[in-house]
């Protein structure tokens, strides 16, 4: 017997965990409204034994467990004391009990992410998602008050308008590195260049097959335009693996593009990546046919759109994959890899075409950039050896 999704409560204590919630739900069949980040509606609904409520980050487990913050509530308890129970750890739970609530709150964010979507997907199929065979380590509750938590926590709007992007009608040329600092971006800002673009996750042989890398080189770039408010253009790259066996192209893609929309929802400023681009490489067998590969992408997309509407995102191959797979006929805008620039241009012409991904630039860089603006797209960029902001772009 399963828990019918309007019966699943997902409960947040701070914006971060509450985007996660919303890309459990969408995965899980769940709809948005059963995602909350309102203490006292789930204190209220995890009283009541015919909701099944799953705290999502250590946050909420520990607001719902000890509420150390002392926020007001139903019962009128003071900080420290709830009526809650925890279900055991370890496995999925298809049924609701008064009084008790789910732990999905993990160690890292992925954990928690990755145990939102396998415990709200349990309680409604009464198995895990294909792909999710590892269930990650749960937290265990403690009376700490989560700096940043909040007992009602605003919902993400998919509606919102982030910050508007410069309009770009001719071909443009940005600088495509590492960014390990804020400061790093603040000098390519500074020294002209028009956009920026990195490698914001690298891909694992599990879902969501793609993970955040340790220097944040996304965040960096969010802090630098929520402090400057930099006309610029932003390219963010997600490296995503192939799935496991006994998943589809689709499901993988799908579940990268929901963690990646995630992360970059829960970036500071309003202001997003112009394009959320999927990089398909890593681990496990790769496509071997223009439908496996072309399922890819379309789930990638959906998985960046079932969590927020206003991230566009697209998809990055070179010349090879984009003949030999078809990727002219996809609908996603596409960025191709060129190497090298001096003397080249590229050999594939289609009209999902946005921009040229091309390596190595020098410096002076002025004669690698005058060259890639030669090749029409319109968000280019050029990377140096070092993956560094090592000149201005003239």
């Amino acid at each position: 017997m399963t828990v019918q999704p309007d019966h699943v409560l997902l409960y947040a204590a701070t914006q971060g965990d509450l985007v996660k919630c919303y890309a459990a739900a969408d995965v899980a069949g769940i709809p948005y409204s059963q995602c909350t980040g309102d203490f006292q509606t789930a204190w209220a609904k995890c009283a009541d034994e015919s909701t099944l409520v799953i705290a999502v980050g250590g946050a909420a487990l520990y607001s719902l467990y000890y509420n150390p913050c002392g926020w007001p509530n139903p019962a009128a308890m003071p900080a420290g004391h709830t009526p809650f129970t925890v279900e055991p750890a370890g496995h999925g739970i298809q049924a609701a009990r008064a009084n008790t609530f789910v732990n999905a709150a993990g160690y890292t964010a992925l954990d928690s992410l990755t145990l939102a979507v396998m415990l709200s997907y349990y309680a409604v199929h009464g198995a895990f998602p294909r792909g999710y065979n590892s269930f990650p380590a749960q937290e265990v509750p403690q009376r700490v008050c989560v700096t940043g938590s909040s007992p009602h926590v605003v919902g993400v709007s998919v509606a919102q308008a982030a910050d508007p992007s410069p309009a770009v009608t001719t071909p443009s040329v940005g600088v495509y590195a590492a960014f390990a600092t804020e400061q790093d971006v603040l000098r390519a800002f500074q020294q002209g260049w028009p956009g920026v673009a990195t490698t914001a996750g690298l891909g694992i042989e599990a879902a969501p097959y793609t993970q955040v890398l340790a220097t944040r080189p996304d965040l960096q770039i969010a802090k630098a335009f929520a402090a400057t408010n930099q006309a610029a253009w932003w390219l963010s790259f997600w490296t995503v693996s192939w799935p496991q066996a006994g998943t589809t192209f689709y499901e993988a893609g799908y579940v990268a593009g929901a963690y990646a929309a995630s992360q970059i929802e829960a970036y500071p400023g309003s202001r997003k990546p112009d394009f959320v681009i999927l990089d398909p490489e890593g681990y496990n067998n790769p496509a071997s046919t223009a439908a496996e590969f072309q399922s890819f992408i379309q789930g990638f997309a959906a998985g960046v759109r079932s969590v927020s509407k206003r991230l566009e995102p697209a998809f990055y191959v070179n010349q090879w994959q984009y003949v030999t797979y078809d990727l002219q006929t996809v609908e996603q805008p596409c960025f191709i890899a060129i190497a090298p620039i001096a003397g080249n241009r590229p050999m594939v012409n289609g009209t999902n075409i946005r921009g040229y991904i091309a390596y190595y630039a020098g410096c002076p860089a002025a004669s690698y950039v005058s060259q890639v603006k030669t090749w029409g797209g319109l968000y280019n960029t050029v990377q140096f050896r070092d993956s560094g902001v090592d000149c201005p772009p003239a």
